[in-house]
């Protein structure tokens, strides 16, 4: 039958406008089969639908109801479960259902930072005992990669999915991570865990900002005059030269591997500073931190500093890292409205050894990270730099480094009776000419691991210049000593990019962390 055009608009108008109402329900993607909700906390689950449409939320027989607001979002909170490695189904009900199945609740973490928490495990010195890992040998544990993504404005949706942990689909995940988890796992195997690595290699803590932050807090003053100045050459003329430059490297990449031939001779454009740079001030933030709002959590591991070490940056890295974990813990809270949803652990990776050069401010980095975990509150740091060969910057030895990492969290987190921490100094006392070091050991006694004098000591006079010490454990005293210096007044320990094989440790074979007493910027 042929229609006057008139009632022909109207009839599509009317279609579009039904399809409009009946829109999809959707789950932001955090939510997927195999995942793990965190225990003993409210559960936001969130996602869109069309404006107004009710949803119904299932889970353990406990059901919420929600409805969407004008721009189609809509959350709902579950109240808090308890401990279950028996999976149950979630299911959303809106204008149509969404059913997940093999759900699990226990522990849910988010390890995130740069290239060393991005590290996967088939490049670590764990590669072959998860290569002969048993079946089943991983039950429990589940895995969520963040997908890269980078925006100028918070995104509302996380890319990626959940996966059990198996020998083959944990060769390619966060090896930092996923150590910590299996570590866990072995003191407390009732627990399912649910594990989320959101990082990214080459990245500034300034990445991983919120908005606010970037372009408010005190911390960030010389962000923003360094942005500014970074971007003045940018052009949309430039940037456009620069898009032509990589999509022609692009394309030779391809034909040489057609012909598969080696593409080391191929030199790749770099990005250029400005609105489209990939690592720009809050950009991963917005991309892969702030679509993670605001699934409940047990705690975060950041493991990131490596590019912060450079002189202008490790200068101000305290004060926008502190922000950053302030801000992180408020905007989880706000949004789910709820501020236990912001009340979780932050713990940090201290910095391992680095070849001179390239590590000379590495040593004021690991400083600052330990100072971190008394600025930040609910925090802790593990020490590193007693593990790696200086050439490596990406340390092979994550086993010790997840180890070390879940004996802190269930130290501080689980309230496990546990060793968590080597040597940390706290006072000095001058007799005569040699210095008495106490420390907080962590431990029963403290040790040399070879049994040979500790190393890495330096101690200086009124004029600061450092020379080699003399060490002596007296039981849980450390006598430092130089016939160079007849007045000592300082002492550093580790004060170096590459310590000579570290040696001092507690009785928990703890390495000590570095420190210096000196007052030196």
């Amino acid at each position: 039958m042929n229609y006057p055009r008139s009632i022909t608009r109207v009839f599509l108008v009317t279609a579009v406008g039904m399809l409009a109402a009946s829109a999809d329900v959707v789950l932001n993607p955090i939510f997927g089969d195999h995942m793990v909700l965190q225990r003993e906390k409210p559960l936001p689950v969130w996602g869109t639908a069309s404006p107004n449409e009710r949803i119904t939320v299932t889970f353990n027989g406990f059901v919420e109801r929600a409805t969407a607001d004008a721009a189609g979002k809509w959350m709902v909170r579950l109240p808090a479960q308890k401990l279950s490695k028996v999976p149950a189904v979630l299911s959303v009900k809106g204008n149509n259902e969404i059913t997940l199945s093999d759900i699990l609740v226990g522990d849910v973490w988010l390890g995130t930072g740069q290239s060393n928490m991005d590290w996967v495990v088939s490049g670590t010195d764990g590669k072959e005992a998860v290569q002969k890992s048993m079946p089943g040998q991983y039950d429990g544990i589940r895995l969520f990669k963040v997908g890269e993504a980078v925006a100028d404005e918070p995104l509302r949706e996380v890319k990626g999915a959940w996966t059990e942990a198996r020998k083959e689909t944990v060769m390619g995940f966060s090896a930092t991570l996923f150590f910590f988890g299996e570590s866990l796992k072995l003191r407390q195997p009732d627990v399912p865990l649910g594990l989320i690595r959101s990082s990214l290699g080459a990245t500034n803590a300034f990445s991983w900002i919120p908005n606010e932050v970037r372009d408010t807090d005190g911390s960030t003053a010389y962000l923003r005059e360094w942005w500014g100045n970074a971007t003045k050459g940018w052009t949309p003329e430039k940037q456009e030269e620069r898009d032509k430059q990589s999509a022609a490297y692009e394309e030779q990449v391809a034909a040489y591997r057609a012909r598969k031939e080696s593409t080391d001779s191929l030199k790749k454009p770099g990005e250029l500073m400005g609105p489209r740079y990939s690592r720009r001030p809050s950009g991963l933030y917005n991309g892969m931190i702030a679509p993670l709002h605001p699934v409940a959590l047990r705690g975060v591991i950041w493991y990131q500093g490596e590019w912060d070490s450079k002189k202008d940056w490790v200068k101000v890295y305290r004060g926008t890292l502190a922000a950053l974990a302030k801000s992180w813990r408020s905007n989880w809270a706000k949004a789910a409205g709820d501020p236990a949803l912001g009340d979780f652990p932050f713990y940090l990776v201290q910095l391992p050894s680095r070849i001179s050069g390239d590590g000379d401010y590495w040593p004021f980095m690991r400083e600052i990270q330990q100072q971190l975990a008394t600025d930040i509150p609910n925090s802790g740091f593990v020490t590193t730099f007693d593990l790696n060969d200086g050439k490596e910057l990406h340390p092979v030895e994550k086993v010790q480094i997840g180890k070390r990492l879940a004996n802190l969290a269930l130290a501080r987190e689980y309230g496990q009776k546990v060793a968590y921490h080597g040597p940390l100094y706290r006072e000095l006392r001058v007799v005569g000419d040699h210095l008495v070091l106490r420390f907080d050991i962590g431990a029963d006694t403290l040790k040399s691991t070879d049994g040979e004098p500790l190393r890495n000591f330096e101690i200086a006079g009124a004029d600061g210049v450092y020379h080699p010490a003399t060490v002596k454990l007296n039981g849980d005293l450390v006598e430092v000593s130089s016939a160079a210096v007849p007045k000592p007044a300082t002492v550093r320990y580790g004060w170096m990019p590459t310590p000579e094989r570290p040696n001092f440790v507690n009785s928990a074979d703890l390495p000590a962390s570095p420190f210096r007493t000196d007052p030196v910027p």
